[in-house]
């Protein structure tokens, strides 16, 4: 007799509870790891645009072996639905699968792990690439994405200040309360591009730009770049020249030549070569490759989202689920 698997239902709220940003940089850091190391099954993502509604639709599956985690993610970005519906731009949804059997074992959102996930990866590239004495951090967008950015950040250096630029003003004021007094630092609202930029340590770009949000003469030596905001080939949040003279390292090379404006970009104008991307996250991680070098370099870390930061989060947030009895078993065949 066939018995058919209880799939375990995980909210928003669920994931909330039993998700921070500190486990997410560890897991996200060791499936990077298990990537450089050849220990994955990660197709490429599958993704169309809904040009009527300005939609695209993302579907992720991937396998991790290493970390026994199986599971497919469906995402939509809709840049409309903040100002016209009162919805989020970001929305997700996550199914993760037993990799012995195929089952699935839960179904949850996937909205605050996708922010989750992202936030570590940058937190994780932080580690890796800027200076350990990094302490001011400029952000571009005041979104979901720039405040689990800002958090992980702060897990991994001794940030004290913030500098924010977004131009929505009404956002920028509701991340400022929030922020600050989450994290505990000052973020000063900027009226310019530039004065967020001048005299950070770390900038972050997490904004819904199609086109460099910055200029790269307005750069310190020795700044650290998170790039997180645009995933097309033909959008992109950093310019030519700062991508041109920093190290750039990517989460994935396939990837990034497939879907990182950034990287494909300055390459179809003929300012940088197919060489040009230093290296994959996990390669620095493994110590296949060293990181940053000299507190003068500057880094780029440029990410467009793996399938395996999802995988290896939701399997995370199921196993700490179970464990603390939260969620609700449902018979779905």
């Amino acid at each position: 007799m066939i018995v058919y698997p209880m799939v375990l239902i995980l909210s928003r709220l669920d994931v909330q509870i039993v998700l921070n940003i500190r486990d997410s940089i560890n897991v996200v850091e060791e499936a990077f790891k298990e990537l450089a190391l050849g220990n994955i099954w990660m197709p490429p993502r599958q993704s169309t645009n809904i040009e009527e509604y300005e939609g695209w639709v993302g579907i992720m599956p991937g396998y991790i072996r290493g970390m026994n985690a199986m599971g497919t993610k469906i995402v939509t970005e809709f840049r409309r639905n903040s100002i016209q519906y009162n919805l989020p731009t970001i929305m997700a949804t996550i199914i993760v699968n037993d990799p012995k059997t195929g089952a699935p074992i839960a179904i949850m959102d996937g909205s605050t792990i996708t922010a989750m996930r992202t936030g570590a990866a940058g937190g994780v590239a932080a580690k890796h690439l800027s200076r350990e004495d990094s302490h001011i951090v400029g952000i571009f967008g005041a979104g979901v994405q720039s405040r689990t950015q800002l958090s992980a950040l702060c897990e991994i250096r001794p940030i004290l200040k913030a500098r924010i630029y977004d131009v929505m003003g009404k956002q920028v004021n509701g991340y400022v309360k929030e922020m600050s007094k989450k994290m505990g630092i000052d973020i000063k609202i900027c009226d310019n591009p530039e004065d967020v930029v001048s005299g950070s340590d770390v900038i972050i770009t997490a904004s819904t730009s199609n086109n460099p949000v910055f200029k790269a003469e307005w750069l310190e030596e020795g700044t650290h770049i998170n790039a997180v905001g645009a995933h097309s080939p033909n959008t992109r949040e950093i310019d030519t020249e700062t991508v041109r003279s920093s190290k750039f390292v990517v989460d994935s090379l396939e990837t990034a030549n497939k879907e990182a404006g950034e990287f494909i970009i300055p390459l179809s104008e003929n300012a940088i070569t197919k060489n040009h991307i230093y290296g994959e996250i996990g390669e620095i991680i493994a110590g296949i490759k060293p990181g940053r070098v000299s507190k003068s370099e500057r880094t780029i870390f440029k990410t467009c989202g793996l399938s395996i930061q999802d995988v290896s989060t939701a399997r995370l947030v199921y196993t700490k689920a179970k464990e603390a009895g939260i969620g609700r078993e449902v018979e779905i065949f």
